[in-house]
C-alpha cells in the first residue's frame, strides 16, 4: 500500500484512511486524497484482515460498510464524518469539510454517504470473477449493466481532471526530451551502439502527443530498423556525418512502417546488404495499405525489392555475434537481437513501456505473454527500446535524462509481463461471464489503477485521431485473436487492414 513506507520513516502521527480497493468510487476518492495531501498526513490501507488487525475497535465487516478513519489520536470516524475530517486536511477542501461538519449539512451529508454505501456493491464496477471482489457471490447477484456503467461514470467525472493534468505533464515532458534528442545521434559503449533520432513535422507531432521517440539504432556496425518515408531527410542528414562504412548491414526488427520504410533507400546509400526475417519480408513485398492517419504522420512502406537476405539464427556485426530470436507478440513477424557478450537486448517493440495500452489490431497479447517468459530466460543488463529508451543499470552507459531509465531490465520485462498476464486473466473471467467487450475493457482499467487514469487522456486521444485504430479496445481485442469464438474482424479494421486478396 501506497504511505506504508513514508509512515515507517517518520514519527509523524498520521489518519489512517481504511478503504475498500475493490470499489471504484472509493478508489477515485483515495486518488483525490493522495494528491490533495500535500503534508503526508495521510495513510491509505486497502481493507483487509492483515491491515485491520492493529486496530482492535476495527471490524471488517463494518469497515466494507462504510469509509474508517483512525486519526492521530486513536479516534474512529465513519462515513460521512470520517470525509468531511479528511477534507479539512487540504486547504482546497477545507470549506466543504468544514460546511460538512454542521448541521443541515452534516445531516444531508450522512443521507447522501448512506444512499452510496446502501449500494456499494451494486454500484460496483467488479464483477464476481472478473474482479475478485471481497464478496463476489453479493456482487454478481446485485450488479447489472446499468449499475456498472454508473459506477465507471462517476469515477471518469472524478478522474478526468486528474487525467487531462498527467497529459499535460507528459506533454512537458516530451517536449523537453524531443528538444534534447531532435536532429541528435547519441552514442554509447564507446561508440558501438549509437542512437540516430530521426525527426519530421509529423513525426514530431506524434513524439510530442504520446511520447514515442523515432530513431533508427546503429549498433556494432549495423543499421537497424532505419525509419519510415517521412524521416528520409533526417536520415540523409546523418549519414553525411557518419564515417565511411560506418553502415556494414541493414536490418529490421518488423515490418512496421516506422521501422521498415526505408530498407531499400538506405541500402542504395550506404552500398550495405539487407537482412530481414522471412515473415517480414513477407509482408513487406507486398506491403497493406495503412489507415490514412499512419500513412500521413509516418509514411507508407514501399514494396520490399530484392537483393536480400533471409535472417537465420544469427547476424554478425563488425566485432559481435548478434542472435536472431524470433519474437512474435507486437505482430507475428518481430524480432530481436541480443548480444550475448554485451549481455545487451535489442527488443523493437517487443518492450514499449510496461503500460502499453492503445495498441495496432495486430497485435497478439497471448503471444507476447510467451515472448516475454523467454525474454526472462536471456541474461540482459542493458535493454534497447525500439523508439528510443534505453533500460540499464551499468555505469558505462552515462546518464541522458528521459531516455536512459535506471532499472534492471528483468525488473522491467517482468512487470511488463505480470501486467499482461493480470489483462489475460480479467479478459478471459469477464468473457466467461458474457459481458459485451467495452465492458470488458473497462473492467481492465479499474480508475484504482494509476495507470489507468494517467493514460486514459492520451489513449483517449490516440483512438479518436486513429478512427479507433489504435485504442484499449484493441488491447482487449489482442488477447482473442485467432479464437473460434473472437470477435474480429471489425468493420474499421477490415477497412483499415487491407492485404492481397
Amino acid at each position: 500500500m501506497e504511505g506504508t513506507g513514508e509512515s515507517q520513516l517518520t514519527n509523524t502521527p498520521k489518519f489512517k484512511v481504511f478503504y475498500d480497493d475493490q470499489c471504484e468510487i472509493c478508489q477515485a476518492g483515495v486518488s483525490w486524497l493522495r494528491l490533495l495531501d500535500r503534508g503526508g498526513r495521510t495513510e491509505c490501507l486497502g481493507i483487509h484482515p492483515e491491515t485491520i488487525a492493529p486496530h482492535p475497535a476495527l471490524a471488517i465487516d463494518r469497515c466494507l460498510q462504510e469509509l474508517h478513519v483512525v486519526t492521530p489520536d486513536e479516534r474512529v470516524l465513519t462515513g460521512w464524518d470520517a470525509v468531511a475530517r479528511l477534507a479539512r486536511l487540504s486547504p482546497f477542501t477545507w470549506m466543504i469539510g468544514a460546511v460538512g461538519a454542521v448541521p443541515p449539512f452534516r445531516w444531508i451529508g450522512r443521507l447522501v454517504y448512506r444512499l452510496v454505501a446502501a449500494n456499494r456493491y451494486a454500484l460496483s464496477k467488479c464483477r464476481g470473477g472478473a474482479c475478485h471482489a471481497f464478496r463476489p457471490r453479493e456482487v454478481r447477484r446485485r450488479t447489472g449493466l446499468a449499475p456498472f456503467w454508473t459506477c465507471y461514470t462517476i469515477g471518469f467525472l472524478m478522474h478526468f481532471p486528474l487525467s487531462v493534468a498527467a497529459l499535460t505533464r507528459s506533454i512537458a515532458r516530451h517536449i523537453a526530451l524531443l528538444w534534447r534528442t531532435h536532429g541528435r545521434r547519441v552514442e554509447l559503449l564507446d561508440g558501438k551502439l549509437s542512437l540516430v533520432f530521426l525527426n519530421s513535422f509529423t513525426c514530431d507531432l506524434v513524439s510530442l502527443m504520446f511520447g514515442e521517440q523515432f530513431l533508427m539504432i546503429l549498433y556494432d556496425g549495423i543499421a537497424i530498423d532505419p525509419g519510415s518515408t517521412r524521416m528520409r531527410r533526417a536520415l540523409e542528414h546523418h549519414l553525411r556525418r557518419l564515417p565511411k562504412g560506418g553502415v556494414r548491414a541493414i536490418a529490421a526488427t518488423h515490418h512496421h512502417e516506422e521501422h521498415s520504410c526505408n530498407l531499400n533507400w538506405l541500402s542504395v546509400r550506404a552500398g550495405a546488404p539487407i537482412y530481414v526475417g522471412a515473415a517480414t519480408a513477407a509482408v513487406l513485398r507486398s506491403p497493406p495499405l495503412l489507415p490514412r492517419i499512419r500513412r500521413w504522420m509516418i509514411g507508407q512502406p514501399p514494396p520490399l525489392v530484392e537483393p536480400y537476405t533471409v535472417l537465420e539464427s544469427e547476424m554478425a556485426g563488425a566485432t559481435s555475434t548478434l542472435e536472431v530470436i524470433a519474437a512474435p507478440g507486437h505482430c507475428d513477424d518481430h524480432i530481436v537481437l541480443y548480444d550475448r557478450q554485451e549481455k545487451l537486448l535489442i527488443a523493437g517493440d517487443t518492450f514499449m513501456g510496461t503500460y502499453f495500452s492503445a495498441p495496432n489490431p495486430d497485435v497478439d497479447s497471448r503471444k507476447w505473454i510467451s515472448t516475454l517468459e523467454r525474454m526472462l530466460e536471456l541474461e540482459i543488463e542493458i535493454l534497447v527500446e525500439g523508439h528510443g529508451f534505453v533500460h540499464t543499470l551499468r555505469q558505462d552507459v552515462p546518464d541522458f535524462p528521459g531516455l536512459v531509465i535506471r532499472r534492471h531490465p528483468r525488473e522491467e520485462i517482468l512487470e511488463k509481463l505480470r501486467f499482461f498476464e493480470w489483462l489475460r486473466n480479467q479478459i478471459d473471467a469477464g468473457l466467461r461471464e458474457g459481458l459485451p467487450l467495452r465492458a470488458v475493457e473497462v473492467t481492465c482499467f479499474p480508475w484504482g489503477q494509476a495507470y489507468a487514469w494517467e493514460q486514459f487522456a492520451s489513449d483517449e486521444l490516440s483512438r479518436m485521431l486513429s478512427g479507433g485504430h489504435w485504442s484499449r479496445t484493441e488491447l482487449v481485442r489482442s488477447f482473442v485473436r485467432g479464437e473460434q469464438d473472437a470477435v474480429l474482424p471489425t468493420v474499421y479494421q477490415a477497412r483499415f487492414w487491407r492485404g492481397p486478396a
